[in-house]
């Protein structure tokens, strides 16, 4: 999509630097370099442990996990592991976990630096890592959690296939060109029998639940797919219909205040940053490729999010709500913070602001003190696919938006020889 013109009652003005912000140590005005420099960091940091560490929704990974075979007792097993004042999973025998969605979300971020040979090859080495991990039998094509999850609108084990994995998975292998003719052919087919109703995309082969940043994720992916060039054009017109179908959905569940909600239900109606920052990527994605005019129903969604889940500089965790310090969250809102100034909705400045607010929160990217000082929380911190992997993938995006950076709307050939279409 190209630049746009915000509208007249953008808040984008309201946002600038504050350099009395923790962590503003970054200079000013910030330069790609300075982006570089903490993105090499992360990385090391996060490849020296094998990307492996702990994960938000791990609880039901160890013994007792596997004792609770009802649904109240899998939620308090989880949360209560996931929001615990120490880390219980050493206690329940929870092992570090290394996971798909981490690799394949690292390398589309490294993906993006490729014209570095050092990134090239981190790029490679994560999408072929990625790619090994793609289901085979009945999911053939697919991705998982290597985890059993259970939240308050379903469960999900670690043996069955679902869709934000599958994405993130997917687009990390199409950007590095890890996966053959015959996966991508398996991916697409996977994608349309397994997590497509007919009407949109689901979380999981099992759920109706209409989730907003699902369906539009696989509405992107399945548009992505239609334009490799490598399928038949009879399943590249199937990705193509059933992704218009999906966006129509998600354009209709649109609140008029310009909000989603996270979900079609009387209990999926709160609004977050995260998810909200995935469902305006990727209807963009889907709008691009799809020839489809989403601009203004994005304008109302980015105009929502940039006055209602920001405090200033600091992310918000629930529109209107206190600011509450999350990776995934504050790594989505320096992503959505370049992708916003660079599209005209938030000042230039803006994104360096976001990332200075909350820079000193992340392990190896602070002023050598771990996860903020927060003993409670140091477990996410250290989670490969919660943090580490989603805040690579924002600074390596912001990198491109900055001066001497290279552009995300324009990538570069996925970096092995056969030519795919890039995500943004």
């Amino acid at each position: 999509m190209p630049p746009a013109t915000p509208t007249d009652h953008s808040p984008r003005d309201r946002f600038g630097p504050d350099h009395d912000a923790p962590g503003y140590c970054l200079g000013s005005p910030l330069e790609a370099t300075d982006v570089l420099v903490l993105a090499d960091r992360l990385f090391r940091w996060a490849d020296a442990r094998d990307w492996a560490g702990p994960d938000p929704y791990d609880g039901l990974t160890g013994p007792l996990g596997r004792l609770a075979v009802h649904r109240v007792l899998r939620q308090a097993v989880l949360q209560g592991v996931k929001r615990s004042r120490i880390d219980l999973r050493p206690v329940l025998g929870i092992h570090p976990l290394r996971t798909a969605t981490a690799a394949g979300t690292a390398a589309g971020a490294c993906a993006r630096l490729s014209a570095s040979p050092v990134w090239q090859k981190r790029a490679l080495r994560l999408g072929r890592w990625a790619a090994d991990e793609q289901l085979s039998g009945r999911y053939c094509g697919l991705w998982r959690y290597e985890f059993d999850v259970q939240t308050r609108w379903a469960y999900y084990p670690a043996c069955v296939p679902n869709l934000v994995a599958t994405t993130f998975c997917a687009d990390g292998c199409l950007d590095t060109a890890t996966l053959g003719d015959e996966a991508v052919r398996s991916l697409a087919d996977g994608l349309l029998e397994h997590l497509h109703n007919g009407e949109f995309f689901t979380y999981t082969p099992a759920s109706d639940v209409l989730v907003h940043n699902a369906n539009l994720m696989g509405a992107a992916l399945a548009a992505r797919l239609a334009r490799t060039g490598t399928l038949p054009g009879e399943l590249a017109e199937r990705l193509v219909d059933a992704a218009r179908g999906a966006v129509e959905v998600s354009l209709d569940g649109q609140r008029p205040d310009g909000s989603w909600p996270y979900g079609r239900g009387p209990r999926l109606g709160w609004v977050d940053g995260f998810h909200t920052g995935y469902v305006l990527l990727r209807l963009e994605q889907a709008g691009t490729l799809l020839d489809v005019d989403v601009r203004r129903p994005l304008e109302r969604g980015v105009d929502h999010y940039l006055r209602h889940l920001f405090d200033g500089p600091l992310p918000r965790y629930f529109a209107d709500g206190r600011s509450r310090r999350d990776p995934n969250n504050d790594a989505t809102a320096v992503r959505m913070a370049a992708w916003a100034a660079h599209h005209g909705f938030a000042r230039a400045d803006f994104p360096g602001a976001v990332l200075a607010a909350v820079v000193d929160r992340y392990p190896g990217l602070g002023a050598g003190r771990r996860a903020g000082g927060s003993l409670r929380n140091r477990s996410l911190w250290e989670s490969p696919r919660w943090s580490a992997a989603p805040l690579l993938d924002a600074l390596t995006a912001l990198h491109g938006v900055l001066p001497g950076g290279r552009h995300p709307a324009a990538p570069a050939a996925p970096v092995a020889a056969q030519p795919t279409t890039a995500a943004s």
